[in-house]
């Protein structure tokens, strides 16, 4: 018997159906940009939480321990270049400096103390004797406490003897100098030779330079 085959089924029958899987995928794709929105963002906020402790650290801890280091080594330098520049003729001047830069200790052996003062001594060579001048060659604190004000700075100097119609005599001088904050400005109340240092004539009686106090 022939015939056109019966058809097994209608069109629509034979046409796949879509993944159940698909619509979840759908939307789990739609949720992604919140997802990823709300990570950003708890980022973010660690990130803030993080820079924010560490600017709490450097402005409450280390900057004010990074200024005094810095104050308390500059003043330390001039302290030292005060009491080693030394013009006999200029008392005046030479006594100003340590007044700016001096305290405790270190202002009575230079300026006048019970045993008399390297002043005294400069004031008894006259002016016609020898210079000393001095220039910085290098400094580094070697302790620091933000909370007291205090440190310790060592300073190297080259000083330059100078007599007349003679060439200079340079010689490096190394100090350990204790500093203090003196209301508003560091000064320096102990100053310690690292090694001796001997302030001279030509041919007369040495006199020991400033900043050579005995330990603290």
């Amino acid at each position: 018997m022939t015939g056109t085959p019966e058809s097994t089924g209608t069109p629509e029958s034979t046409e796949k159906k879509p993944s159940g899987s698909r619509p979840a995928l759908r939307r789990a794709a739609e949720r992604a940009p919140v997802v990823l929105a709300g990570a950003a963002v708890l980022v973010a906020v660690v990130a803030v939480a993080v820079f924010g402790v560490r600017a709490w650290n450097v402005y409450f801890d280390e900057y004010p321990a990074q200024q005094t280091r810095d104050a308390a080594t500059q003043a330390a330098e001039q302290a030292v270049l005060n009491v080693t520049t030394i013009d006999p003729g200029d008392l005046d001047g030479f006594k100003s400096r340590a007044e700016a830069s001096l305290t405790g200790k270190a202002k009575d052996e230079v300026l006048g103390g019970k045993d008399g003062s390297v002043l005294d001594m400069l004031g008894q060579a006259g002016p016609g004797t020898a210079k000393l001048n001095a220039r910085l060659l290098r400094s580094a604190p070697s302790e620091v406490n933000a909370d007291e004000q205090t440190a310790k700075v060592l300073v190297y100097v080259v000083t330059t003897l100078e007599r007349p119609n003679q060439p200079g005599v340079d010689e490096t001088r190394g100090f350990d100098v204790s500093m203090t904050k003196d209301g508003d400005a560091w000064k320096a109340e102990n100053i310690v030779g690292l090694e001796g240092i001997v302030y001279a004539d030509g041919g007369g009686a040495a006199a020991p330079a400033p900043a050579t106090g005995g330990g603290n």
